[in-house]
């Protein structure tokens, strides 16, 4: 059978679950949450054609939680992998599908921070793939990631730098793989939520169902407690991000900073862009505590 899993990346903070809900809803999707196979598991093993290779790979598979909550039957899954071909990504798509075929449902996918790093080798492995990639302002998502984030120095290079990382992946994948992926604002879905899921079921192909909306509390994650992120941050963020902003629509005008907020802006910008170059050549600078929430 033709594979055609679904895949929603994008950062935290960005609408990815409350989406995963709506679309779990629909009478012919399951989208599971952070099975994290292609970041953690995919070809970390060897070649699965050998016997010890393989049941050291479905040890390690079937013992992560996330996917340990499947339920899985490993001896069905071992017997039908041994049928056709030895690839991780068969073996994958053999442990979700037969997830969602328990739950009767035809159509499975999986949702991931960050999985758009992995697209290509998602495409390459299932031509029919589509995948949903979620964007927000970073100035706001940085705002209400800091609720729950460390607020440790050079926080908001780190997440300037993972917002411009996936930002850029966005841009590239739409023209790489035009009709196969889309690029979906948070803002989009929180104010219209209708016209965005109508938009996203057209582009899955399958029939729009209005229970869908019941879903996601969408409305509850956009009116939660939220700070405002102070206007030095604001503007640093603006000043490395600029152009990809205007090009998603995030465009405000350029902050204008009193001088006491350019007195903070120089105090951060050192650790602020210490911050920005460890994050945007994968670092280790501060990445436990403010991504922790996208690995786990």
């Amino acid at each position: 059978m033709e594979q055609k899993p679904i895949f929603i990346g994008g950062l935290s903070f960005t609408g990815k679950t409350q989406l995963r809900m709506m679309l779990s809803a629909h009478p012919n999707i399951q989208i599971s949450r952070r099975t994290h196979m292609w970041d953690r598991f995919y070809k970390r093993y060897g070649d699965l054609i050998k016997r010890d290779n393989l049941e050291c790979c479905l040890h390690a598979l079937l013992t992560f939680k996330h996917i340990r909550a499947f339920n899985p039957d490993i001896d069905r899954i071992r017997a039908e992998f041994l049928q056709g071909p030895a690839t991780y990504e068969r073996l994958f798509a053999i442990i979700h599908a037969q997830h969602a075929a328990e739950i009767r449902k035809p159509r499975w996918g999986d949702q991931l921070g960050f999985i758009e790093r992995h697209a290509d080798a998602i495409f390459a492995a299932y031509p029919s793939a589509r995948m949903i990639h979620m964007v927000r302002d970073p100035g706001a998502r940085s705002s209400e990631s800091a609720l729950s984030a460390s607020q440790r120095a050079g926080r908001i290079g780190w997440e300037t730098a993972w917002w411009l990382r996936s930002a850029r992946l966005a841009s590239l994948h739409m023209k790489n793989y035009s009709g196969r992926y889309l690029v979906v604002q948070y803002e989009h879905l929180v104010t219209m939520p209708e016209q965005a899921l109508r938009e996203i079921c057209a582009f899955l192909d399958e029939t729009f169902y209005p229970e869908m909306l019941m879903h996601g509390e969408i409305e509850a994650h956009a009116s939660g407690a939220q700070r405002q992120l102070a206007k030095h941050n604001l503007r640093f963020i603006q000043s490395h991000a600029r152009e990809l902003m205007d090009g998603f629509g995030y465009g405000d005008g350029e902050l204008r900073l009193s001088a006491k907020e350019w007195f903070l802006y120089s105090l951060a910008w050192p650790v602020n862009l210490a911050g920005l170059v460890a994050g945007m050549f994968g670092a280790g600078f501060g990445q436990r505590d403010v991504f922790q929430r996208e690995l786990t």
